[in-house]
């Protein structure tokens, strides 16, 4: 097994997860590992030290599921905004990233201006940084499933956690 995850010499930033995503992600994770995906450890080990917030309570500025982030790898000249996505539900590489990506794991739960260092796949190590979590200027009119700020924050109710949005009756 590959040295997936992060770089465990510096100070973790502290993470937040909305508990509407929190069992999901932890099943996700859990199913990961088990078939001995290369991040799965590392996901679940961002998701076990996040501090759980009710969705209508996470903090602004954090980076949540299906929700932008705009972020700059290895000090780059050039942010990357993507929107992260757990993995069966990427459908455009382009504008989505898999939060079962070493990159999507770390960028899980920071917030802007939060950096951390992760190991990619290949082994190398890289530190990223969040510098936003708005969409960015010109960036297709998604409507995600989920979201922290807007599901959350605009209902009254509280949805169950693994609740997928409206049923058919």
């Amino acid at each position: 097994m590959s040295n997936i995850g992060v770089d465990t010499t510096e100070r973790l930033p502290s993470i937040v997860i909305p508990r509407r995503d929190h069992a999901r992600l932890e099943r996700l994770a859990d199913d990961a590992v088990k078939e001995r995906h290369p991040v799965g450890s590392f996901l679940m080990s961002e998701i076990r030290r996040a501090v759980v917030f009710e969705t209508n309570q996470v903090p602004d500025g954090a980076v949540c599921l299906n929700e932008w982030v705009t972020y700059r790898v290895d000090g780059g000249r050039q942010s990357e905004s993507k929107i992260l996505v757990c993995p069966h539900d990427l459908r455009n590489g382009l504008v989505e990233l898999s939060v079962l990506s070493p990159l999507g794991a770390a960028l899980l739960g920071m917030s802007v201006g939060q950096r951390m260092k992760f190991f990619s796949i290949e082994g190398g190590l890289h530190s990223v940084i969040v510098e936003s979590v708005l969409a960015p200027a010109g960036a297709p009119v998604l409507f995600p499933a989920k979201s922290c700020r807007s599901a959350g924050r605009a209902s009254t109710s509280s949805p169950e956690p693994d609740d997928d949005g409206p049923q058919a009756a």
